[in-house]
């Protein structure tokens, strides 16, 4: 079944004083339009009611209020409660009056409850933060606001508040469970408001738990099985915590939709999903409570609550790990898992592997097999990712026990509520420089000169940024509280922070995200060669030639484009000028204090902004127009690794990865004859293993022919289920512009050559 998704679109720009900003740059308050969902009387068998269940309103209006309704009345009471009590308190009572109030549902079609707050893009309360959200950029921080503002307009960076990469504890609180949650915020009770906020929301939780056992009470006949089991569920987990595994991924949906939907904090982890319910699998298989069949179709409807959900980038979940003696976390649900999720095959959950000498060969094999038909994973390696977290100061044990979340990233177990605040383009700064040379305002007698010039400038950016981000952190739980992340995460409900602001016991790390790596380089070594090593042209020269985005200069373009003096070649000159780059963000930022008990780091994940800010960035020397995308992540400009996986893996192996704590992740684009059969995936498994043990983080693959592409461009009925990854998720090919499959197609044709 494929979800319909012709009404995704991206905006091109960060708007001026718009609401929070989600993950990828959009304000919260811009709601896409979804093409009319059926009647609901048509929802008549499991497969068609998951598919639409978070796409169009399933609950019985009996129950309550719907979404619409919902959004209205929570705005008039946070203008009524806001002048007269604390906003951490307003937030609480808004969260309270939706687990009251909003209409509810069950379906003997579903393992799961449904909600009236289906759409994610239209939240009740996310007007309400974008409202405060000005207010309180007004109040303390208009010049950061205007500074950002411009930066985002102009280019050289596209940057937000982020309320969207929060990771609860899940194994305490799966060992507490809901009300177990709830003594442990009395026991540390104190007489403040933010204990008062985070109280009301507790318990409306437990409300709400009490609506749904009542509900399905109610309507659990002899024939509906699913409903009744779902009752059962909901009794026990408002009793304590979770006994089953059907309990375990009631507790994690139930979370993630109270914070996500309810709470506007985006919950961007599932848990480490084979570890946390292998256990409780164990004991119901030993029990009798339930069976392998039965377990794989309570895990599909699982996984088809986020499927029906589809938010653009994905929801991360993920597997495996090592245990304190050394033996893999992987386990036999762990096959089980990816084989549900094979068979799903949806463009999220998208899974992150966790890989080590100790991972069963098996589990690489079958996710690499799975990859080689567009499954949404990627794969983390252990090695590298505990090496750089302990670098910055974790134990042995935390790095151990790394979580991951939002894209890629990495991070303790506990501290896992950090941000990213925006992407700072790597690839402007050129624009600019070569700019300034064309009105004689810039000279750089040689190439040295233009790249100390160049460094400087991206360190000043990368400086800036961490500037305005320490000063608006401040105050993100003024714009924001996260009330019941805070109650999920044992330190802020000691301490009475806020969970996502300060509250974390490992600190509340802020990432400075990257854009054009690859690009930049390019450019570079473009810059070395016309000016200063051929002597074609003067540096104003050169800087007039890209203001006319190369009119007159053909040739010189495609010989530029055509270089093999670039990042991703393993040749030598871009290795070193990348390394130099790297080392002054390094130097600049990483380690840095925030605002927020925490510290910055840099990343090397882009997001979409690949695109954006492409579009915002004019003509650069290495043969690329004005306003073309740039490149992803730390990889290659697209099309521009034509010496093979390679050379590609050797330029990355030249960085050093601790100095990209935030993420360090590679694209790569193969070929699919060059994968097939076992000898295929033993080639991709040497990439993985060869990646990791040159020290990189995450890599991700895509296994694509470019005719197949161009037929799918032509004739795009035919491959409804085709997928590509993007950046750390996959979209279905047919909902990318026409633009981004164009540049999906050059690169697979560079790939054949």
């Amino acid at each position: 079944m494929r979800l319909k998704r012709a009404w995704m679109r991206w905006i091109a720009a960060i708007p001026v004083a718009v609401c929070c900003l989600d993950a990828q740059g959009r304000g919260e308050s811009w709601v896409p339009k979804p093409p009319p969902p059926p009647p609901v009387e048509t929802l008549t068998n499991a497969a068609r009611y998951i598919e639409w269940k978070w796409r169009m309103d399933v609950t019985d209006p009996q129950t309550g209020v719907n979404a619409k309704t919902a959004t209205a009345s929570v705005r008039e009471m946070a203008q009524r409660l806001e002048p007269t009590e604390p906003w951490c308190c307003v937030k609480a009572k808004l969260y309270a009056y939706l687990c009251d109030n909003l209409a509810i549902g069950m379906s003997e079609h579903d393992w799961f409850p449904a909600f009236a707050v289906w759409n994610r893009y239209a939240r009740p309360v996310s007007p309400v933060v974008g409202r405060r959200n000005q207010k309180i950029f007004a109040r303390y921080n208009a010049d950061e606001q205007a500074r950002m503002n411009a930066g985002n307009a102009s280019g050289k960076w596209t940057f937000w508040k982020d309320f969207d990469h929060s990771v609860p504890e899940w194994e305490k609180n799966l060992a507490l469970g809901f009300p177990g949650m709830d003594r442990r915020l009395r026991d540390n009770w104190r007489d403040e408001p933010r204990y008062h906020a985070v109280s009301e929301v507790s318990q409306a939780t437990l409300r709400l738990i009490d609506r749904l056992i009542a509900y399905g009470e109610a309507h659990a006949n002899k024939d509906a099985l699913r409903v009744r089991r779902q009752v059962a569920s909901l009794r026990r987990l408002r009793a304590g915590p979770p006994q089953t595994a059907h309990d375990a991924m009631m507790f994690i949906y139930l979370y993630f939709f109270c914070s996500e939907h309810l709470d506007v904090i985006q919950c961007r982890s599932l848990s480490i999903i084979d570890v946390v319910l292998w256990p409780y699998y164990q004991a119901d298989l030993a029990a009798g409570r339930t069976t392998e069949a039965e377990f794989r179709e309570q895990f599909k409807h699982f996984l088809w609550q986020w499927g029906s959900i589809d938010n653009y980038w994905g929801q991360p979940v993920t597997m495996g790990g090592t245990k304190a003696d050394g033996t893999t976390e992987y386990n036999p649900l762990s096959y089980i898992i990816l084989d549900v999720m094979d068979e799903c095959a949806l463009p999220t959950p998208k899974f992150h592997l966790k890989i080590a000498d100790n991972t069963p060969r098996g589990i690489l094999l079958k996710a690499l097999d799975m990859v080689r038909r567009h499954r949404p994973i990627s794969f983390c390696g252990e090695g590298p990712i505990r090496r750089i977290l302990t670098h910055y100061g974790y134990t042995e044990d935390e790095a151990r026990r790394f979580y991951t979340k939002g894209c890629y990233e990495f991070c303790p177990p506990e501290g896992a509520n950090g941000t990213g605040v925006g992407y700072v383009s790597l690839v402007k700064p050129i624009e600019e420089l070569l700019a300034a040379a064309a009105r004689n305002e810039f000279s750089a007698e040689t190439y040295e000169d233009f790249e100390k010039a160049y460094l400087q400038a991206v360190v000043a950016n990368m400086v800036e940024a961490t500037e305005i981000a320490k000063a608006f952190e401040c105050h993100l739980d003024d714009v924001n509280p996260a009330n019941l992340t805070t109650l999920a995460v044992e330190n802020a409900v000691k301490t009475g922070k806020d969970a996502f602001a300060n509250g974390a016991s490992r600190g509340n790390n802020t990432s400075i995200l990257t854009v054009g790596l690859g690009t930049a380089v390019d450019a570079l070594m473009a810059v070395r060669s016309i000016v200063y090593e051929r002597r074609e042209m003067s540096l104003v020269k050169l800087g007039a030639v890209m203001r006319d985005n190369w009119a007159g200069h053909e040739e010189l373009r495609l010989r530029m484009l055509r270089s093999k003096c670039k990042w991703g070649t393993n040749d030598p000159l871009a290795n070193a000028a990348a390394g130099r780059i790297s080392k002054a963000l390094s130097r600049a930022v990483n380690g840095k204090p925030n605002s927020r008990d925490g510290r910055f780091f840099v990343s090397g994940h882009c997001a979409r902004q690949f695109v954006l800010q492409g579009e915002r960035i004019g003509a650069t020397p290495d043969g690329r127009k004005a306003g073309e995308e740039v490149s992803k992540n730390l990889s290659p400009t697209m099309g521009a690794d034509t010496e093979g996986v390679t050379a590609l893996v050797l330029s990355l192996g030249s960085l050093d990865s601790i100095d990209w704590p935030g993420d360090f992740p590679l694209d790569v684009m193969m070929l699919p004859y060059t994968v097939s059969g076992d000898e295929g995936l033993e080639a991709m498994a040497v990439i993985v293993h060869e990646f990791f043990n040159r020290g990189g983080a995450m890599i991700q693959f895509n296994i694509v022919d470019a005719e197949e592409l161009l037929d799918a461009q032509a004739h795009p009925e035919k491959y409804e289920n085709l997928q590509i990854r993007v950046c750390g998720w996959n979209v279905r090919w047919n909902d990318l512009s026409k633009s981004e499959q164009d540049a999906y197609i050059l690169r697979a044709r560079a790939l054949a050559f």
